[in-house]
């Protein structure tokens, strides 16, 4: 019988590689799910301080800007477009929220997933139900609007 050298068998390589790659798998599906769960705990966290900015904005001027993201972002940020949306610019004391560059694009205030939020005045409709309230809401990560429903993120349902 032959003395065997100090080293490992190709088997015992293998083995250990494999151990290593599925516990590498089991991390990765954990950090995966805990990212998915932060993005949506920042899209709810965002449509929470739009609402309180909007709440402030009303609270000085007396009514909501019309249906549109871009008209809120406008709205709650400067007096540009404020008349032409049936606001004042006496009343108004904003800003009421600020942005960080990768929040907004263009006139579009962003969620987690790039896709623009939504604001819909309650006099122009309600998905919600609650016909004196704003709805504000992401399309979530599938990105498709689900009026609420699926993976939608809104302010009606918590």
């Amino acid at each position: 019988m032959e003395k065997r050298k100090g080293g490992f068998t190709i088997i015992e390589l293998i083995v250990v590689m494999t151990i290593i790659l599925i516990l590498a798998g089991l991390i990765t599906g954990a950090a995966q799910k805990a990212k998915e769960r932060a993005m949506v705990t920042k899209a709810r966290a965002m449509i929470a301080a739009l609402e309180t900015a909007l709440g402030m904005l009303q609270a000085d001027e007396g009514i909501y800007p019309p249906s549109g993201i871009d008209k809120l972002y406008s709205s709650l940020t400067s007096t540009a477009n404020l008349t032409t949306y049936g606001l004042s610019t006496v009343n108004w004391s904003g800003p009421y929220m600020n942005f960080q560059t990768n929040e907004v694009s263009g006139s579009n205030i962003l969620d987690s997933w790039g896709s623009a939020y939504h604001y819909a005045n309650p006099s122009d409709s309600s998905r919600s139900g609650f016909t004196n309230y704003v709805d504000i809401w992401s399309n979530g990560p599938n990105k498709t609007d689900n009026n609420g429903g699926s993976d939608d993120i809104t302010n009606w349902r918590r």
